[in-house]
Order: C-alpha cells, then structure tokens, then sequence
C-alpha cells in the first residue's frame, strides 16, 4: 500500500508538472494568433481547462483524500471535471462553429455548473445522501456532449455538400479529442463509484489521463497550422448554416 502511495503521488506530480507546462506553451505562443478570435480564444481557454486539472491533481496530491476523505476527493474530481467539460466544450465546439459560444449559453452553463459545485460538496459533506447530486455532472456533460457531435457532423455535412471536402480532414482530429476525453471523463467518475478508496486505478486513470491531453495539445496545435483554411471553412458554413 505504501508503494501504491507513493507511486500515485509522483504520478500526481508529473500530470500537473506537464498540463502546466502544456497550458503555459499555449498561452505564450498565442499571441501569433491573435487576428485569429476563435483559435486564440480556443487556446487560452483550452490553456485555462488543462490548468484546472493542474489545481486538481495538486489538491488531491496535498490533501491525500482518497485515502481519508473518499467523498471528499469523488467531489474534487467530478468538479475540476466538470470545469473542464465546460471549458472543453465553449473552446473545441466553437472551432467547429464560430457563432456557438453566445451569452445566453455562457449563462446556461455557469449556472448548471454552480449549481453542480454546490451539490457535489454538500454530497460530500453528508448533506445529500447518495450520488444522486452527481446526476447534474452526466446531465450536463451528455448535453454538451451531444451539442458538439450534432455540430461536428452538421459541419462535415456542409462541407461537403460545399465541395469543401479537402478541408474536412482538418477537423477529424476533434472528433477523436471527444472520444477521448468524454471516455477518460466518465470512466473516471465510474472509476470513482467503483474503487473510492483504493489507490492503484487513480494511477492508472492518471497515466491515461497525460496521454490524452497531450494528444488534445498536439492536435490543438496543429490545427494551427492550417488556421487560414480552418477559419474560412468554418466561416462559410456558419454563414451557409443561417
């Protein structure tokens, strides 16, 4: 047990050291995009969604509440997961759909998030019994989850039917980032329902984890490179779609 601990905490410390590090070469390099509104706010937000994880695994680190605390530390997860689900969402759907990130949705999901911090820590507490707090984290996420997809394949659609298809390759690389991070996302709250003492799944999820943002990092990037094109497909099919 004591090895798993220690292994979990050094595994804790790697995963904040490179989402850091990733959030920081996002932020530094952005400013060559800044005549790019989408991209460079994708960036910095996608900067600030990687930081959160970063708070995260340093919190569970210092607190070691898995261990003492395991509804403390179910609480901790699902929230900077849910942050990140959000932040997630506003940054990589609108690189799909210049016109998505409005203020109405803005509002929508600071309040179902506020709403799911505060139930999640009262579950914790041992205010609410049960995990039915943790309902508003799947809601949420599935609605998010299905606004990305049904705009990721509405945009394939148009264009297409632009005779676009040369650029929509570009885009393929978001639809395998939403695979990734809503399997990581939920099997690691399942993970948390399943194992909320023992330490060695964490680890595991933890490797996962790193590997998926570091494939989000790249694959945001990259999508740099072809910002010219991205941003004038993704335009005409925002204005086609009217």
């Amino acid at each position: 047990m004591l090895i798993e601990l220690k292994l979990y905490r050094i595994t804790l410390v790697v995963a904040c050291i490179v989402n850091l590090m990733m959030a920081a070469s996002l932020l530094h390099n952005n400013y060559m995009y800044r005549d790019y509104c989408v991209y460079h706010r994708a960036r910095w937000i996608s900067a600030l969604c990687l930081a959160v994880f970063a708070a995260g695994f340093a919190l569970h680190g210092w607190f070691q509440w898995r261990t003492v605390w395991p509804l403390g530390a179910t609480a901790l997860s699902v929230s900077y997961f849910h942050v990140g689900g959000v932040l997630f969402s506003w940054s990589h759907t609108s690189l799909l759909n210049p016109n998505h990130l409005r203020q109405e949705l803005v509002c929508r999901d600071v309040a179902l998030l506020a709403l799911g911090l505060c139930c999640y820590w009262l579950a914790a507490t041992g205010i609410f019994r049960g995990f039915f707090p943790f309902i508003i984290f799947f809601l949420h996420i599935g609605l998010l989850t299905f606004v990305f997809y049904r705009t990721y394949y509405r945009v394939s659609r148009r264009l297409i039917a632009m005779q676009l298809g040369s650029v929509e390759g570009f885009i393929r690389w978001m639809l395998l980032s939403c695979h990734l991070i809503i399997g990581f996302g939920i099997g690691s709250i399942v993970f948390t329902a399943i194992f909320p003492v023992e330490v060695w799944p964490y680890t595991v999820l933890l490797c996962v984890g790193m590997a998926v943002f570091v494939y989000i990092f790249y694959s945001l990037v990259e999508y740099g490179a072809v910002i010219d094109s991205a941003t004038n497909a993704t335009e005409d099919v925002a204005e086609k779609g009217r």
